[in-house]
């Protein structure tokens, strides 16, 4: 190989890991703790009453979340803590958009996982598989590292090939990351 050719491979190289720079720049990360409501129908009511105590399952888990160049992934585990139809545990992986604008930054994630019984099942045939999505919107306070967020919460069980009716709920989420 000539030097010409080398040092062609070299700038094409260079120009080529030009983009891949500028959305480096896009780069996020952000690990949070959330609580809020889930098994609400998808009506105003509904949220108000979760909102005031008297509807909804009381939910609370953390999320690890990574983004370069508007992709991102991350895993999340949560826990029921109210409720008559007992305390499953989840745990997904997620994978979508995240678009940071400024300080804000809005998501729209889906989401495979499982529910089970106890925090074990959902890594085992005792399990239920889920699947969702997670539409949301985070606010990085400046001049800390603070994130302040809130998400939907649409999830499908699948059982034996089948789809159920979703299950609806609302988070409000706080951690640490910058975007």
């Amino acid at each position: 190989m000539g030097r010409r050719t080398v040092w062609t491979l070299i700038v094409a190289a260079a120009l080529g890991a030009t983009p891949l720079a500028a959305d480096a720049q896009l780069a996020n990360l952000t690990i949070e703790g959330f609580g809020g409501y889930q098994n609400l129908q998808p009506t105003l009511s509904s949220v108000s009453n979760a909102v005031s105590g008297s509807e909804g399952t009381g939910i609370v888990g953390a999320d690890l979340l990574a983004g370069i160049g508007g992709f991102g992934v991350g895993a999340l585990v949560d826990k029921t803590v109210s409720g008559n139809n007992g305390q499953p545990w989840t745990g997904s992986l997620l994978a979508g958009i995240l678009l940071p604008i400024a300080i804000v930054r809005l998501e729209l994630l889906g989401e495979l996982g499982r529910r089970g019984v106890d925090f074990g099942d959902i890594f085992n045939s005792k399990g239920q598989t889920i699947v969702g999505v997670r539409p949301g919107v985070s606010v990085h306070i400046p001049a800390t590292a603070l994130v302040l967020g809130a998400s939907g919460i649409v999830r499908w069980p699948t059982s034996g090939g089948d789809i159920g009716s979703p299950d609806y709920g609302i988070v409000a989420r706080i951690g640490f990351g910058f975007f």
